[in-house]
């Protein structure tokens, strides 16, 4: 993303914090609503939901002047469960993105893409039922959908909510209701997971032939069920070879299927990437609403390298604060630092494969990648994880990719930087 399509144009981000369950492995701002499992027309749910979006609206408008100006280019609404919420509901919620941010693509800007409106939804009949309505009601046009995986064992012992028929029904629900932007999420390194079980996985991804796939490493977050039983040795932690050595598979079998590794974790073709996530890489302003959402501000008076806003974890204690006329109150604020951003600016490209541009940081930071960390990058080079364009430009290699952590560690040191 170009520097000058950053300073004027925005992306929101909406977490609706819904879930029938809540997974043992989750570490996300989640609300379990079981109730959806019993009755998809709950009242009680409905009295949520209608709160909750009354009060997305409203901490939309209270924090919409620190973006003022700007033009929409992508909608996500990522949860939860954002799935769980009625069409007419996410179409309120667009309607009044739409009114704070004209987007790009209108009369004035005929050339720019379509805002890109991302919708997060788990494999169900609820969810099913309501795709072609997301699409025609809410102007949803890029699903991403929560399989994990297309072994009904892996899926039990993760705690999801479905099985693999769920998936199948759910897939071929969203191509019948024209969706041709088709993102899924797959888990790797999960548990009793063998090599075997991860290429069916992968063979039943490319049997759908989805044009994005995101691969995520089970974790086992500290205060999560998964993280309490693995700290009092309960649960096993994957082998890291293991997991390396299904890492490269699953880059080997999606770049031979046409698919291209843009991010660590992220592969799509040709034309496909997520619009919306590379914004959080290339530090681009993104609006986050919604209890526990994180907001990338833009350059303000005071604040040079933007600011980090976060909202309250807490559903309750987020829709209290607003519906008693404080919705300018976050969790957290914090203002960047020259040295912070710069830190961010390497370890955050260093992700993509387009690494870090030394132009890019010579118009922001006002010098060369190497000039601001010379140990660093002969170092990193030296041990073959990261290499040098003619121009400057940094990139991580493929040993690299497998140590990325590393990588990251290296320029988030204080010491890192050149004084």
């Amino acid at each position: 993303m170009h520097k000058t399509q950053q300073e004027k144009d925005v992306g929101v981000y909406v977490h609706v914090p819904f879930c029938v369950r809540i997974c043992p492995y989750c570490d996300f701002a989640v609300e379990a609503a079981p109730e959806l499992l019993r009755d998809p027309a709950a009242e009680v749910f409905r009295d949520r939901e209608d709160r909750t979006v009354s009060a997305l609206i409203a901490e939309l408008e209270a924090r919409r002047t620190a973006f003022a100006g700007r033009r929409l280019s992508t909608l996500y609404f990522g949860g939860g469960t954002p799935g769980l919420l009625r069409a007419e509901s996410l179409a309120r919620i667009r309607e009044a993105v739409w009114s704070a941010f004209p987007p790009l693509a209108d009369a004035q800007s005929p050339s720019a893409p379509p805002v890109e409106v991302t919708l997060e939804v788990n494999p169900s009949t609820l969810e099913r039922d309501r795709l072609k309505a997301f699409a025609e009601q809410a102007g949803v046009n890029r699903l991403s959908v929560g399989v994990q995986s297309f072994d009904d064992s892996v899926l039990k012992a993760l705690g999801r909510a479905h099985g693999v028929d769920e998936i199948h029904r759910t897939l071929q629900a969203a191509r019948s209701a024209g969706f041709d932007n088709l993102s899924l999420d797959l888990m790797f390194a999960v548990l009793h997971q063998t090599p075997s079980m991860l290429e069916a996985d992968l063979e039943a991804v490319l049997a759908f032939q989805p044009e994005h796939v995101s691969t995520y490493e089970l974790v086992h977050e500290p205060g999560t069920p998964f993280g309490r039983a693995a700290q009092s040795g309960q649960l096993e932690t994957f082998d890291e070879d293991g997991a390396a050595d299904m890492l490269l598979r699953i880059e080997s079998v999606l770049g031979e299927a046409g698919y291209e590794r843009y991010e660590l974790t992220n592969f799509a073709r040709p034309g496909r990437a997520s619009r919306h996530n590379q914004r959080y890489w290339a530090r681009a302003p993104v609006l986050a609403i919604g209890p526990g959402a994180h907001s990338t501000d833009p350059v303000a008076p005071g604040r040079p390298f933007g600011a980090r806003i976060g909202n309250e974890r807490s559903w309750s204690v987020w829709l209290e604060r607003i519906e008693t006329g404080q919705p300018l109150a976050p969790g957290s604020e914090e203002i960047l630092e020259a040295g912070q951003a710069l830190s961010e600016a390497f370890f955050l490209g260093l992700r993509t494969r387009a690494g870090v541009s030394a132009a890019g940081i010579q118009t922001e930071f006002g010098a060369s990648p190497r000039s601001f960390y010379p140990e660093t990058v002969e170092r990193l080079m030296g041990a073959g994880l990261i290499v040098e364009s003619p121009a400057g430009d940094l990139a991580l290699t493929s040993r690299g990719r497998l140590l990325a952590d590393e990588v990251a560690a290296a320029f988030v040191s204080p010491d890192a930087i050149a004084r």
